[in-house]
């Protein structure tokens, strides 16, 4: 009876949502300060069809569902209650992933234990931000295919994880395996849209989401067309996708961490094209959604910080990297210590920064994730440049889309190599984004290159768009400025 009972103990026979590194996720508005965050884990929930005991899904009915109700993510009580109810869903996770891969380890062709034990890594990855999780998820994806190469579910949720990983080639090659079998398979269609974008390949990425959205539409088809259309630089489209995926998320019943997620994104898309009141009253309806949503925390931290609230943002900063602590997080934080100054600050600052390594260190042989991440903090503050530029050329070889293009402009600026910075930044722009830190970087450059009037008319466009898009960076901007006048 304990045997039949420790069976029925794990994830729901639905389907489970996992988690894809999307826009950079990630929609139109991924966090300031560091470029687009790294999604993953917490990005753009995947698309899912409906996983039956068998671990096959069925690619006739595209859901987004929800994790277990065990989830930590899923509290929506005080901030006390929050930590503890993240603390036993932390403890479940582990119960299930030492439950699964132990009966995988006594029979390896039980695909369903396999599966199960693949989506409990997940579930470890985007609650801890341990990217080592990912990999465990993809061996244990493996081990299904292994025995089944056609498993539906395994296929689905491996997909999603090399796009959590950065390896935007394979996800996009399996996505085409995928699709020349069933061409109608919607986790398919979702993964190739994603590591398109990722790939700077919109007209695939296009193709994918219109198929997708078209076949059955939903909060998640809607939130990709959205982020699509803010990279394309159609920011009216982008407003409209992103509030209708939180509609249709109301609609299809999403609460928690789902229905936190959809609000973040849609405030990230207010924020990112000018409208800070609305997207603040976003940020903070997906806090209160989700407490324990450190998306949500870290972008109320951005509007707090828009409003001159330093130290309302240095709170938010610190309930998001208290349930992830991102690099980026860390680095952003590190920055409002040094921009506000008071006693203690300092040295508080100087601890974030030193930890941001530490992180990325801590991903072991994921830490690539990261790459961008660190370019893109060691050219904001002026730490070894040439490394900056490394980093950046080797994320470009895999991650070719707009913010890959800044990234290496940036850091060749801050390498002294202007001329070299241009040329990258112009192949930035020539995707059309309108977004702050890009015209903040191109204006830097045009600075550095004497162009004093194409300068001038960059960074106020920059200030006057968004003057969230990093706090730090933002400051300098106006100095800049007020030195051209």
């Amino acid at each position: 009876m304990a045997a039949l009972t420790r069976t029925n103990r794990s994830l729901p026979t639905r389907a489970l949502a996992i988690v894809a590194c999307m826009t950079a996720i990630v929609a139109a508005g991924q966090l300031t300060g560091l470029g687009r965050p790294t999604p993953a884990p917490g990005g753009a929930p995947a698309l899912v069809g409906t996983a039956d005991t068998a671990g096959g899904v069925d690619p006739a009915a595209p859901a987004l569902a929800d994790l277990d109700s065990g989830t930590a993510s899923r509290s929506t009580g005080s901030t006390g209650s929050t930590i503890a109810a993240r603390s036993a869903g932390l403890d479940r996770i582990k119960a299930d992933i030492a439950f699964w891969s132990a009966r995988v380890a006594r029979n390896r062709d039980d695909f369903v234990s396999s599966n199960r034990w693949g989506v409990s890594e997940i579930e470890l990855a985007r609650t801890t931000g341990d990217l080592t999780a990912f990999l465990r998820a993809e061996a244990a994806f493996d081990t299904t295919l292994l025995r089944d190469q056609a498993n539906a579910a395994a296929l689905g949720y491996k997909g999603s994880v090399l796009v959590s990983l950065h390896r935007f080639g394979q996800a996009a090659a399996l996505a085409r395996t995928v699709l020349a079998q069933r061409p109608n398979d919607p986790v398919a269609l979702a993964t190739l849209g994603d590591a398109s974008l990722e790939l700077g390949d919109l007209a695939a990425a296009r193709t994918a989401y219109t198929r997708v959205n078209a076949l059955n539409s939903s909060a998640a088809t809607l939130v990709r067309l959205g982020h699509l259309a803010f990279i394309s630089g159609d920011t009216a489209t982008a407003r409209r996708a992103a509030g209708a995926a939180v509609v249709a998320a109301d609609a299809e019943g999403a609460e928690g961490e789902r229905a936190a997620f959809y609000r973040y994104q849609l405030a990230d898309v207010l924020i990112s094209t000018g409208d800070l009141p609305d997207a603040t009253a976003a940020y903070a309806e997906a806090v209160r959604a989700d407490p324990g949503s450190f998306l949500a925390h870290s972008g109320l931290a951005r509007a707090l910080t828009g409003a001159g609230d330093l130290t309302g943002a240095i709170r938010e900063l610190s309930a998001a990297i208290a349930i992830v602590p991102q690099p980026e997080f860390l680095a952003r934080r590190g920055d409002l210590y040094t921009l506000r100054g008071q006693s203690g600050d300092a040295r508080l600052a100087t601890a974030d920064y030193a930890t941001v390594e530490v992180i990325a260190r801590l991903a072991g042989e994921a830490a690539s994730v990261y790459d961008r991440t660190l370019s893109l903090y060691l050219a904001n503050h002026g730490l070894d440049p040439a490394r900056a530029v490394r980093l950046a050329a080797t994320e470009l070889t895999i991650r070719r889309d707009v913010y890959g293009y800044d990234a290496y402009a940036w850091a060749l600026l801050a390498a002294g190599r202007p001329a070299e910075a241009n040329t990258a930044m112009a192949t930035a722009l020539a995707f059309g984004t309108r977004d702050a830190k890009l015209l903040y970087h191109a204006g830097m450059i045009a600075t550095a290159l004497g162009q004093k009037d194409l300068a001038r008319g960059l960074l106020a466009d920059a200030l006057r768009l968004d003057s969230t898009f990093d706090p730090l960076q933002a400051s300098r901007a106006r100095q800049t400025l007020a030195g051209l006048r």
